[in-house]
């Protein structure tokens, strides 16, 4: 019986923004929603995701000021947004 190699390696790019009130909370989300895309598209089964390279394309901060009941104990809020274009190498098996 002959061998036949199964796993395929493919890389891929892709665009995914998010929005959080700390940079690290957006990179989280912004990852979290790379696992899921890659999921969806890979027709297969997964055995390894690593991004290759990340590209910020946009990122913005919002300052907002919040007070309790518009006059008291004012506090200065964050709003952060990314764009990113992260090349991703993936490993599967295709079914």
């Amino acid at each position: 019986m002959s061998e036949k190699q199964s796993m395929r390696t493919v890389e891929r790019e892709f665009i995914i923004s998010a929005t959080g009130k700390s940079r690290e909370e957006v990179y989280g989300s912004i990852f979290s929603k790379l696992r899921k895309v890659v999921y969806d598209e890979i027709k297969g089964v997964v055995l390894h995701m690593e991004p290759l390279e990340v590209y910020t394309l946009e990122e913005k901060e919002k300052k907002f000021s919040e007070k309790f009941l518009w006059l008291f104990m004012p506090r200065t809020r964050y709003e952060y947004y990314m764009n990113l274009k992260i090349i991703v190498l993936i490993k599967f098996i295709p079914i």
